[in-house]
């Protein structure tokens, strides 16, 4: 059988799969968040000047850039869900994630004296935000696995990429409330790269876990 004609015949079987995928998401995506938050709580702590900083621009984009790749990596996830979904056509919206994080950058490019730009990018303990990013989105990264599971992706290593990405961006919007590194510079390479990780990590196990 062809794929095109698998796919019709599975959309044409499943009257109900992208439902069923934003239900189970629906139950398991708020208990998940808190397991993340009850992991939060126990390993770290809300930074001092939370309030204050929520009146600087560096730390309104950070959370922006967090949320909003959790936000339509979200959307994207459940778009993939359905077989007859275009992987093309999905990833449209990407560049709308990542678009806080492309205004920070320019905006820190032009504000930040260009002798302190490498001090910016590097801040201070990168290798904790590496570290505990991908732990807090492992709850999440789970809760999007097993909702997916009741989807039929045309790319199941493609679907867990996207679980990861999206699970990384709550994990990096979490983890934001304790970090005091508000540069864009350090957010696009050490915020990022931690949501890489979970990105990767949803990808490994989604070829396994998503097939169909």
């Amino acid at each position: 059988m062809k794929t095109d004609d698998l796919i019709t015949s599975l959309v044409a079987d499943q009257t109900r799969p992208p439902a069923r995928t934003g239900q189970i998401l629906a139950i398991l995506l708020p208990l998940s968040l808190t397991v993340s938050l009850l992991i939060f709580v126990a390993e770290l702590r809300m930074r001092p000047d939370f309030l204050t900083a929520l009146g600087s621009w560096r730390y309104i984009f950070k959370f922006g850039t967090a949320g909003s790749i959790a936000l339509f990596g979200l959307v994207l996830l459940l778009q993939l869900a359905r077989p007859e979904q275009s992987l093309r056509r999905g990833f449209l919206w990407l560049p709308l994630a990542l678009a806080p994080l492309l205004l920070s950058i320019v905006l820190e490019f032009t504000m930040l004296p260009a002798d302190q730009w490498a001090a910016s990018a590097i801040g201070y303990y990168p290798l904790y935000c590496l570290t505990l990013v991908p732990l807090i989105s492992l709850a999440p990264l789970v809760a999007a696995l097993a909702a997916m599971r009741r989807g039929a992706p045309q790319s199941p290593m493609t679907a867990g990429a996207i679980a990861g990405f999206a699970a990384g961006g709550f994990g990096a919007f979490i983890y934001s409330m304790h970090c005091d590194n508000d540069s864009p510079f350090y957010v696009a390479i050490w915020y990022f790269s931690a949501i890489l990780i979970v990105t990767a990590l949803g990808a490994v196990l989604g070829r396994s876990l998503l097939r169909w």
